[in-house]
């Protein structure tokens, strides 16, 4: 019985001929809609791709990218925040055959232009989707990806009814499958619904345009802020041919200072008023900025600058952005093994054995606060909690000391060298208690019932004790304690050498 692809499709044994040898995919028409975009226009493109034709979506996406220097830089911080990852490859079982087919993807694997692949397939988090073509070549050993060229998602078509995007051409505009193993397919979902609406863009797509809105009536102001009024007086029986020519000379003024008019005509001079006009563009497009910056990464702290905020603050976004980071790199995971490695399997060890395709790991690590962490650990071995010393090491990534090595000596200082002083001082002052000694004293205090009973049983122990002279040699010793618990203080934290 074959085995089936998720369309329902046996997977072949070998790489499709379609595309084996050459990847000639059409570029889509360029029809720039971000040139002129209003409102209207924006809101059709968008229902076009609700329709399944993403070719004007796409490409104002892409323009957007292009026009909006913030929005590429986001885009371009969450892509290589994933890209950037230490990937590895792990079995798919311990089995013998899982780690055969694990070698075999090795060979191949680390010879791939990854860096481009994953750049290419994360564009999906702008566009909701993204396609990267493949073809093979045999070796006389083994099938191989040949190369990968990225689809512009303009050329693809979306079949809700079987939740597949096809490639539309001017020969097959209703758009054609993608054969098993001749492209791989990765979709991201910002939200439910849809892939063509999945897009990050999709949500900033509006902020897009009135920020750029904005920015164009604010060079326009700026075009003419400051530049007083001219305002051209002419007599009512002046002709047609003397009023264009006071017209001519008063847009003269603003650009040459000069101009020629009749002696009959006048003009005034009106200075301009110095108000806040810049300041609502600027506002505005402030606030699109933020926006934007906290759709692409979850936050803003990292993204902005002048707007106040605080490091613990962005410590806090950083988690947040460090959780985008993991699902990202699972989804990209997820693909990889389905579109490149599940079909070289198939290709190279039959169907039968995709399940034995092996998963791509992201290594995504938390930055620890090593500091803290030594703090806590510290408090729980002196509540007598015993760490063991590997452990230690690889927690904090220090080596263990090799032979012949020189070891760096710590000085006693602060907290440990005032825990000693005191623990010293504790024992003089028990050899300057009077008999019979400590263990009476706890047993008298421990069976007392009440705080007369305990004064009766205390003077029975110590009939002859001198009261003064404890007393101040206790004061003496809390003294010295809060002073050596001052210069630990001191030492530990630089102040004194």
């Amino acid at each position: 019985m074959p085995i089936l692809d998720q369309y329902g499709n046996p997977i072949p044994q070998e790489p499709p001929k379609a595309i084996r040898g050459s990847l000639a995919l059409e570029s889509p028409y360029r029809a720039y809609p971000a040139r002129g975009l209003t409102p209207e226009r924006l809101a059709r493109i968008l229902r076009q791709a609700d329709e399944g034709d993403l070719a004007l979506q796409a490409e104002l996406f892409e323009e957007m990218e292009e026009r909006d220097a913030l929005l590429f830089s986001l885009l371009q911080t969450r892509k290589l925040a994933v890209i950037g990852l230490d990937w590895r490859l792990e079995p798919a079982d311990e089995g013998r055959e899982a780690r055969r087919v694990l070698r075999a993807v090795e060979e191949v694997w680390w010879n791939l232009p990854l860096e481009d692949l994953m750049l290419d397939l994360l564009s999906a988090l702008a566009q909701g989707v993204s396609v990267v073509a493949m073809s093979w070549e045999w070796d006389g050993l083994l099938w191989r990806p040949k190369a990968f060229r990225w689809v512009h998602p303009g050329s693809l078509i979306y079949r809700e009814a079987e939740d597949r995007f096809l490639l539309a051409s001017r020969d097959q505009p209703q758009g054609v499958p993608f054969p098993y193993g001749g492209a791989i397919e990765h979709r991201y979902n910002a939200r439910s619904g849809l892939p063509t609406r999945a897009g990050l863009l999709r949500s900033v797509a509006w902020l897009y345009l009135f920020k750029h809105y904005a920015l164009k009536d604010w060079m326009v102001f700026a075009e003419v802020y400051g530049q007083p009024y001219r305002i051209g007086r002419y007599d009512p029986a002046a002709g047609e041919e003397e009023r264009r020519r006071l017209e001519e000379a008063v847009r003269a003024l603003g650009a040459d200072a000069a101009g020629v008019i009749s002696k009959d005509t006048e003009i005034e001079i009106l200075e301009a008023a110095k108000g806040q006009g810049p300041d609502v563009y600027e506002r505005l497009i402030r606030l699109a900025n933020r926006e934007m910056a906290q759709a692409v990464l979850g936050q803003t702290l990292t993204s902005s600058e002048g707007d106040g905020g605080s490091y613990a603050l962005a410590k806090v976004h950083d988690r947040v952005r460090l959780d985008l980071l993991r699902a990202d790199a699972r989804a990209l995971a997820t693909t990889l093994r389905e579109g490149l490695l599940k079909p070289f399997v198939a290709f190279n060890f039959g169907p039968e054995r995709l399940d034995l395709a092996p998963y791509p790991v992201p290594e995504v690590e938390e930055e620890k606060d090593l500091e803290s962490r030594a703090r806590v650990l510290q408090t729980l071995q002196a509540m007598g909690l015993r760490l063991p010393e590997a452990w230690l090491r690889e927690e904090f990534g220090v080596p263990p000391l090799g032979e012949g090595q020189a070891a760096l000596e710590r000085r006693r200082r602060g907290l440990v060298a005032g825990q000693a002083f005191v623990d010293r001082l504790g024992d003089r002052l028990l050899e300057k208690a009077p008999t019979p000694g400590l263990p009476a004293l706890l047993r008298a205090i421990e069976e007392a019932a009440d705080y007369e009973d305990l004064r009766r049983r205390l003077l029975t122990l110590f009939p002859e004790i001198p009261f003064g002279e404890l007393a101040e040699l206790l004061d003496a010793a809390l003294t010295l304690s809060e002073l050596a618990g001052r210069l630990a203080q001191r030492q530990d934290s630089g102040l004194d050498g």
